[in-house]
């Protein structure tokens, strides 16, 4: 190919050389793996508890806590007793009076973070169908022990 000199000249010595570089570089970059891939999102989804790094077994604890946070106890509990009743509205209307009292005789204990209407489907559910279920459903937090930690473990 022949380099024209002149005004209108779109092919350059400048040109080649510059086609000739890229050329050469795909040629490099395809012998060592190909060049970097890109990503759109990350892969992995990163745990929130694992910036406090405790001791942990991972497995368990992490699906422990998911249902606590996803309330999938609760739901199931609540899908059990409605499976259990006749008539659901009643049963519904039930729980929601039986709160309400619970309310009106205690009311300083309930309104922070434990709730009438979770107590009574706990006792209702501990009541019928025999397992546990702490008050309210309310778990203190696995991961801070609390004042009996050392005394249990060590007597």
């Amino acid at each position: 190919m022949q380099a024209r000199t002149g005004n209108g000249n779109s092919w350059g010595l400048s040109s080649l050389s510059s086609q000739f570089q890229v050329v050469s570089r795909l040629q490099n970059n395809s012998g060592r793996g190909g060049g970097r891939v890109w990503r759109r999102r990350k892969l992995t989804k990163k745990d929130d508890m694992l910036r406090y790094k405790l001791e942990r077994v991972p497995f368990l604890e992490e699906e422990i806590r998911k249902i606590r946070e996803g309330g999938k106890l609760l739901t199931m509990d609540i899908h059990r007793l409605l499976l259990s009743e006749d008539n659901r509205f009643d049963f519904v209307n039930e729980i929601a009076a039986e709160a309400n009292e619970l309310v009106e005789t205690n009311m300083d204990d309930y309104g922070g973070k434990k709730k009438a209407i979770l107590q009574v489907l706990s006792d209702r559910v501990t009541d019928t169908t025999g397992f546990y279920r702490p008050d309210a459903y309310a778990e203190s937090d696995p991961f801070k022990p609390g004042p009996n930690y050392l005394k249990e473990e060590f007597t």
